[in-house]
């Protein structure tokens, strides 16, 4: 179980053992490395946002190369991959991925670990795919456009980023409040930042 937040951490471990699973816990991907060399896990869970020194996508990708046997669940805040990384991260079909916010309740998590060591993970262990997610009508490039408009940047600053124009810009982010259902007239760029 790779969780950057103790309490957080300590209550998945203990749900999670209370199943019948031994469990190994670490804050970050350095710390996931060791005790996956250690303990020989079947099974990962693993939160995407993990603090300085790599995220839980960067450890995964390491995890599949070096480990191919442990079935990973994500369990993050994150509505879907592409929050986390401008490339457009792609998860294995045998991956879960669970938003915390929608769990219901400490058995989904089981099941969902369930599911991976058996490899029969289904659209209900894959929030990521979910129609009804946050932002699921954005693209890719769409959702890195909206990032630097949260971190501030202007149009100008965004078109000499992505190598485009301002009026690609201007364009793209018209698109993306006529996706949101947001009138760009009334709205303000920064109340858009607060609600991502």
């Amino acid at each position: 179980m790779v969780e950057d937040e103790p309490l957080l951490r300590d209550l998945i471990a203990k749900s999670v053992e209370a199943s019948g699973f031994i469990v190994s816990t670490a804050a970050n991907a350095a710390d996931a490395k060791r005790a996956i060399k250690v303990s020989d896990p079947d099974a990962l869970v693993l939160d995407i946002e993990l603090g300085p020194g790599g995220t839980g996508l960067d450890l995964s990708e390491v995890i599949a190369r070096q480990f191919p046997d442990i079935g990973i669940v994500f369990l993050t805040n994150l509505p879907d991959p592409r929050f986390a990384s401008d490339k457009g991260a792609q998860l294995s079909k045998s991956h879960a991925y669970l938003r915390k916010s929608a769990l219901q309740s400490g058995t989904e998590l089981v099941d969902a670990i369930e599911a991976v060591l058996r490899d029969k993970v289904t659209n209900e262990y894959r929030h990521d795919i979910a129609s009804n997610r946050p932002l699921a009508a954005l693209s890719q490039r769409q959702i890195a456009t909206l990032k630097l408009v949260a971190d501030g940047k202007t149009n100008s600053q965004i078109a000499n980023l992505s190598g485009t124009s301002v009026r690609a810009v201007e364009s793209m982010l018209s698109r993306v409040f006529e996706a949101l259902d947001i009138d760009p007239a009334s709205s303000n760029p920064q109340a858009l930042q607060t609600s991502t």
